[in-house]
C-alpha cells in the first residue's frame, strides 16, 4: 500500500504582517502531519514595468531598470531566505515559490494553486472595509472567488 500524502497549502507571502500573520496562523491552527507547504510570492514589477494606459513622464533610462530589478531581486532572496527558516525551524516540509508574470498578485496566486494542484489557501489581508476595497480591490477578495479551492483568510488582530 502506498503511504498516504497529505494536503499541499499554499501560503501566499510578502513583506507584510498580515502574511506573517497568516503563516503563525497555520502553525498554531490549521498544520497537519503530512502537509506541504508552498510559500509563494507574487513580484509587483507594475513599479518598474510600465502597464498600459499608464503615462510616463519619459522613458525610463535602462540603467534604472536594471536597478530597480536587482533590487526585486535582492527583496525576493531575503523573502524567501526569511520564510524557508520559519518553515525549518516549525519542522515543515515545502517550499518557495515566486512569479512575476501577472501583475495582479491575486491572479498569480490562483495560477499558481492550479499549476501546483494546491488543496488549501490560507492567506491574511489587510482588513479593509468594504467601501475601500471595493474602489482599490483586495488579493484576498479575489482569490476567495477565483480559486475554487478552500481558502482561508486571516484578518488583522483588533
Amino acid at each position: 500500500m502506498a503511504e498516504e500524502t497529505g494536503r499541499k497549502v499554499l501560503l501566499p507571502v510578502d513583506q507584510s504582517d498580515h502574511a506573517m500573520r497568516a503563516v503563525q496562523w497555520y502553525f498554531k491552527y490549521g498544520k497537519m502531519p503530512k502537509d506541504y507547504v508552498i510559500l509563494f510570492h507574487s513580484v509587483d514589477t507594475s513599479t518598474i514595468i510600465p502597464s498600459t494606459g499608464y503615462a510616463w513622464a519619459g522613458p525610463l533610462p535602462m540603467g534604472a531598470v536594471e536597478t530597480m530589478l536587482k533590487e526585486k531581486e535582492k527583496e525576493v532572496k531575503e523573502l524567501k531566505i526569511k520564510y524557508v527558516n520559519v518553515l525549518s525551524e516549525a519542522g515543515v516540509t515545502g517550499e518557495f515559490l515566486y512569479s512575476s508574470a501577472y501583475h495582479h498578485a491575486g491572479e498569480a496566486i490562483v495560477e499558481s494553486c492550479k499549476n501546483q494542484k494546491v488543496d488549501y489557501i490560507i492567506m491574511g489581508n489587510r482588513g479593509m472595509g468594504a467601501i475601500r476595497r471595493t474602489f482599490m480591490g483586495s488579493i484576498s477578495d479575489y482569490v476567495l472567488h477565483h480559486a475554487h479551492i478552500p481558502v482561508t483568510i486571516i484578518p488583522p488582530e483588533k
